[in-house]
């Protein structure tokens, strides 16, 4: 979410709210003094009602993510970093195209290594199979994230990217109160176009 009271008039739910009010409304957009719309007002055609609504400010669904994927005998890789949850949850019909091992996929919010502090709701579930036999596939790539993997409570986060594996290995979070993880480098794979393999 922005700060400061900002406006993104390119966000997409805005820009779609703006579509679809002006099939039924006409829409009158009020703004400051610097152009940042504060206000829209929604007129029923036929009666002249109307409705005001105050526009706060706006999130982007861009914070880096990757889409981890399983392949059939729990082997973990990792693509991205890709824009956003929707965008990389995207991303898994075309992975899964041109890969016939991969078993699951899920997207997976990347921690910024910059931060030692893992909050309690970045912690991603995952089928408790799948805690149980997850491990690391080939580190074929230039670039790493690091798996923290809950086995008893079927949880992980993802932290990255990584230079090295070395790198990885050596990142250590705050853990105060934390269960014990599994520390796993696997892979990370920039997205491969709609026309490459993967």
């Amino acid at each position: 979410m922005h700060t400061d009271y900002p406006f993104d008039t390119n966000n997409r739910a805005y820009q779609r709210l703006l579509t679809l009010a002006g099939e039924h409304f006409e829409v009158v957009t009020w703004e400051n003094a610097t152009g940042r719309p504060t206000m829209l007002t929604l007129v029923d055609v036929a009666s002249h009602d109307a409705v005001s609504l105050a526009l706060i400010d706006t999130a982007d669904d861009h914070q880096a993510h990757a889409l981890l994927a399983v392949t059939t005998d729990a082997a973990m890789s990792l693509h991205g970093p890709i824009a956003g949850r929707t965008a990389a949850a995207d991303y898994a019909p075309h992975l899964a195209m041109h890969n016939a091992d991969i078993a699951a996929t899920t997207p997976a919010a990347l921690h910024h290594p910059d931060s030692m502090t893992i909050g309690t709701s970045e912690w991603l579930t995952i089928p408790p199979d799948i805690a149980a036999a997850a491990h690391t596939g080939a580190l074929d790539t230039t670039s790493v994230g690091l798996v923290l993997l809950d086995r008893d409570r079927a949880q992980m986060v993802v932290v990255g990217p990584f230079s090295t594996p070395a790198d990885a290995q050596a990142w250590q979070p705050a853990t105060d109160g934390w269960p014990p993880v599994d520390r796993v480098v696997v892979g990370l794979h920039p997205p491969a176009s709609e026309t490459d393999s993967p």
